[in-house]
């Protein structure tokens, strides 16, 4: 098959292959993309949350206990004439563009026209990222390129190396068929709805774990609520991201309180209050008050947490809209 006409036919075929389940683990994500990479030659657009994009990626490896890399540009092994290579180093002055994250999962999205695959990693500190690119490069530097991203610039012999290390838990990568045609605002959007749904889907299954309270020990409904705790703090961040406000901090130091105080100063009175109250009942699950655990707070908790991330994708839908 082409692997650009038939690239819609060819994503349906590894969704099959791979199932409607998550991609995780290093053989199954390594056997994905060199799949992938025999049936299309890396002729597929890789979209980023930020709006930037490739047209291909040339070489893909796992390494260093799962750090995923794929290769954008190679130019050590391009044969370029003198004239050539000064030109191309005007506008792409290093020898190496990739990007990189502790890879988690590969998630296929699939409608009746088309799959795309959707990639997440897991949190990774600067202190960690730089330890593990110091090893093959003499000189290094790490920039922030946003909430979710760093930027790594390191050389390599005499070669330098550009490299995006996604750094959040975040899906801030899509992986889509050429023959599909979307722009990148409509994978960025496809991204925030994706991250938004899937922690919908998470506060629906604590919410029917608390559908009974009375069989519940106090110690499992407040393992619950601050369950929902962890994925309300997730969803702020991804709203963070959606609406350029500045954390300062790293993902994993950045917690319900920060994140709070970002995103109420767009908001109206009432979710301001809303967002006070979610955070009054969470704290009071979280720490030994010696007061009785109440089942009525922890579903009302839950029912907050519902209903903004339920208002969170009527938003981002919207704006395809607009």
């Amino acid at each position: 098959m082409d692997p650009i006409a038939d690239s819609l036919k060819i994503f349906k075929q590894l969704a099959v292959e791979f199932g409607d389940s998550p991609i995780t683990g290093e053989e199954r994500i390594t056997n994905f993309f060199e799949a992938l990479k025999e049936r299309t030659s890396g002729l597929v657009i890789v979209d980023f949350l930020d709006l930037a994009n490739w047209d291909c990626f040339e070489t893909f490896k796992i390494q260093n206990h799962g750090i995923l890399q794929l290769v954008w540009h190679d130019y050590r092994s391009k044969d370029e004439s003198p004239h050539k290579r000064q030109l191309r180093e005007y506008i792409f002055p290093a020898s190496i563009y990739s990007l990189a994250l502790s890879v988690n999962s590969i998630v296929p999205i699939s409608s009746n026209v088309a799959t795309v695959f959707l990639i997440n990693g897991f949190a990774k500190t600067e202190k960690e990222i730089k330890k593990i690119f110091s090893a093959e490069g003499t000189e290094i530097e790490i920039l922030d390129n946003s909430f979710f991203e760093k930027r790594i610039i390191r050389r390599i012999g005499e070669d330098y190396e550009i490299c995006d290390f996604h750094c959040t838990p975040i899906f801030s990568i899509a992986i889509v068929p050429k023959a599909l045609r979307i722009s990148s605002h409509d994978s960025k959007s496809l991204l925030y709805l994706y991250n938004y749904s899937s922690s919908l889907d998470r506060l629906e299954r604590v919410s029917r774990a608390l559908s009974d309270t009375d069989t519940l020990h106090p110690d499992d409904i407040a393992g619950n609520v601050n369950t929902v705790r962890r994925i309300f703090e997730f969803v702020l961040k991804v709203e963070c991201c959606a609406d350029e406000l500045e954390m300062r901090k790293s993902y994993s130091q950045i917690l319900l309180g920060d994140l709070i105080s970002l995103v109420k100063r767009n908001k109206n009175q009432e979710i301001q209050k809303l967002l006070g109250n979610f955070a009054e009942i969470v704290n009071e699950f979280s720490h030994d008050s010696g007061k009785p655990i109440e089942p009525a707070k922890a579903k009302l908790a839950v029912f907050i947490a519902i209903f903004y991330v339920k208002s969170l994708i009527m938003q981002e839908k919207f704006k395809d809209l607009t």
